[in-house]
């Protein structure tokens, strides 16, 4: 079941080195993924992206299968769990240990991945999209204003 026990057991399971972004640090970093990426306040974060993402194809295949091409394992992200709409869960760590966590978690479906620097943001969505946005190269979603 996925729940909090969930993501506590599988970070400590595997020995994960992710750190737990928490209190104001964690607050200030959700601002700037909505001030950068999306608009208003939505049920899921993918349904009101600022930009167009580009949908990465995983040949109809579970995405998790398809980081490892997509996403250097050294590059350091932070990983945000969208738990039940209610609340985010935000880790920062290396590709390779956020795979590992994805891999294992039970019944996550639904995270975010963004670069240190808050210019490039993947998602994978509860439909099992792979979705991609550079705020340097994608176009402004004109539909959502």
């Amino acid at each position: 079941m996925f729940d909090y026990e969930e993501i506590d057991r599988t970070v400590r399971d595997n020995g994960l080195p992710l750190l737990k972004i928490e209190g104001e640090e964690k607050a200030s970093l959700l601002r700037r993924l909505y001030d950068t990426f999306i608009i208003g306040d939505p049920r899921a974060l993918w349904l009101s992206f600022k930009y167009v993402p580009v949908r990465i194809d995983c040949n109809m295949e579970d995405p998790y299968w398809h980081l490892p091409e997509v996403i250097d394992k050294d590059a350091v992200l932070y990983f945000i769990i969208d738990y039940w709409n209610t609340d985010f869960v935000i880790f920062k760590g290396r590709m390779s240990d956020i795979h590992t966590f994805i891999g294992d978690c039970d019944g996550l479906d639904e995270f975010y991945l963004m670069t240190t620097d808050c210019d490039e943001l993947y998602s994978i969505t509860d439909h099992d999209d792979l979705l991609y946005i550079n705020v340097n190269e994608n176009k402004l979603n004109l539909a959502e204003g």
